[in-house]
């Protein structure tokens, strides 16, 4: 008798009549879900959103303007028409606060009431610049969820589940086969308590002497900064990280595992979220993502040579499969789920695609398609898009650099502004190189078994609705069909053709 008999589990049952705590729902993928929540899952009773005023906006107003006025929503919007602003009305609750304030700066009356309302809390809020300063990175993604830990306990009931949307890439610089568990760290410089839990409370207490240090030490806001910046990725390396963002995000996850009592408590990391598949549009994004910075260069001519594995496996998942992750998981939490389960959402075991197989299947669509992408393409791309090793490719920019300053230098002094743009080649490719060179040179590989079986739990009928399966596209299909052409229509909505040259305008008339 298989798994999804003996314990069946329905997203339209747990969810009916539920409250739901959120935060993040200005980013990407907090977006997602809210959408998905509303349209999906419409006996939900209420969803309270967690926005800060910002620019001269209260919270209601940003998140009227910013989030129900997002292109998320024009699907649901179409389809219920007049009925659409009654359902925001209805359904949906804005908390103006502060995540890493205490009690998101809530007066304790309203916080208390805000914990006793709740049946779940999802915590999507995040900062995701990989090069955040240390100090920020730490509030935002550490020590913030002290607050997501006191609201959990603060309920008159049990202790209110808690959904925490974290990264696979939490993982750090671990290598080969990736289960969805607690690996040690990568250094062992992080003393283990038991197998799940390790001793963080002194590997933050040091990291935040080290930023005191620089504060006190550095009184030009700018300069202060940039070496909190520094700071992030050297006590991320030394740990075991590539960058800022997952080692203060992994930090995050043993605080709620430890501060939750390892008590309904769910992980879910994505790997590299992109345009969705099919919901609620085909291709729909927001912003630039890891993959798409390399796009955008490579359409602006800036980028042709990068650091990476052309074997090794570019883990991205649609946004859409994440978002369905995210459902799945909170039903299985409000079922009765009462310990710690991780979950990772991810392609890299399901559907890999190589790194030179992705790069093949943009240059394609860029140069057949150009001429439909007049966002992204001012004409039809001329060079190719290669990877090479971290070795050489250290030893290409550092020639690269020499040349290029020589050349620089020269010709501004004859007012050359081809030097200029050389110059801006180089430091676009070096920058970029630092950020994402550890996501295209992958050394692991991350599973998925356990949300594939999580995802069996559930009917036929909203394992279709809420699918979370990678292996159910073709990445052919989703990179030239529907991500490229939603970069333009969607990440470009607001931006203006470019100009194009004489050739690439007789080019477009012809086409």
């Amino acid at each position: 008798m298989s798994m999804s008999r003996i314990n069946p589990l329905s997203v339209s049952e747990t969810l009916s009549g539920k409250q739901i705590f959120i935060t993040g729902v200005t980013g990407f993928l907090g977006k997602a879900i809210l959408e998905r929540l509303l349209r999906e899952v419409p006996d939900v009773a209420q969803i309270h959103v967690l926005v800060r005023g910002s620019k001269g906006l209260t919270g209601f107003d940003r998140c009227m303007k910013d989030v129900v006025g997002s292109s998320v929503f024009d699907t649901l919007r179409s389809s219920l028409g007049e009925r659409f602003d009654n359902l925001i009305e209805r359904k949906l609750s804005v908390v103006e606060g502060e995540l890493t304030e205490p009690l998101f700066g809530l007066s304790q009356e309203a916080f208390d009431h805000l914990a006793n309302a709740c049946d779940l809390i999802v915590n999507s809020a995040a900062s995701v610049n990989f090069r955040e300063a240390m100090d920020q990175a730490l509030e935002i993604n550490t020590l913030s969820l002290n607050n997501i830990v006191a609201l959990a306990k603060s309920g008159s009931a049990e202790q209110t589940p808690v959904l925490q949307i974290s990264t696979c890439y939490v993982n750090g610089l671990n290598r080969g086969i990736i289960s969805e568990d607690v690996l040690r760290p990568a250094s062992g410089l992080i003393d283990p308590i038991d197998r799940e839990t390790y001793e963080i409370a002194p590997v933050i207490d040091r990291i935040q002497q080290k930023i005191e240090r620089i504060k006190e030490r550095f009184s030009s806001n700018e300069k202060s900064e940039q070496k909190l910046i520094e700071l992030g990725i050297q006590q991320s390396r030394h740990y075991g990280w590539n960058d800022t963002y997952t080692f203060t995000k992994w930090l995050g996850e043993q605080l709620l595992i430890q501060g939750l009592s390892k008590q309904s408590l769910t992980l879910l990391r994505p790997s590299i979220i992109e345009s969705a598949w099919t919901s609620p549009q085909p291709g729909w994004v927001e912003g630039v993502k890891v993959a798409d910075a390399l796009i955008y260069a490579y359409a602006k001519g800036r980028v042709s040579i990068f650091p990476g594995e052309d074997r090794g496996i570019l883990d991205v998942i649609p946004v859409d499969l994440v978002a369905n992750s995210a459902i799945l998981s909170s039903a299985q939490l409000l079922a009765g789920q009462k310990n710690v389960r991780i979950y990772q959402c991810c392609s890299g075991t399901a559907n890999p695609i190589r790194l030179k197989d992705f790069i093949a299947h943009i240059m394609q669509a860029s140069r057949e398609q150009y001429t439909e992408l007049p966002k992204l393409f001012s004409k039809k791309p001329e060079h190719s898009f290669k990877t090479v090793s971290t070795q050489k490719f250290q030893l290409y920019m550092s020639a690269l650099t020499t040349f290029t300053w020589v050349k620089t230098s020269v010709g501004r002094l004859m007012g050359s502004h081809s030097a200029n743009s050389l110059m801006t080649k180089v430091k676009t490719t070096a920058s970029l190189a630092v950020i994402f060179g550890f996501y295209t040179a992958a050394r692991y590989r991350f599973e998925s078994r356990k949300l594939e079986q999580l995802q069996a739990r559930f009917s036929l009928e909203e394992q279709k609705r809420f699918n979370t399966r990678a292996d159910q596209y073709d990445w052919r299909t989703y990179l030239q069909k529907v991500h490229l052409p939603g970069l333009h229509r969607f990440a470009l909505a607001d931006k203006p053709e470019l100009e194009p040259t004489a050739s690439t305008d007789a080019e477009r008339k012809a086409a």
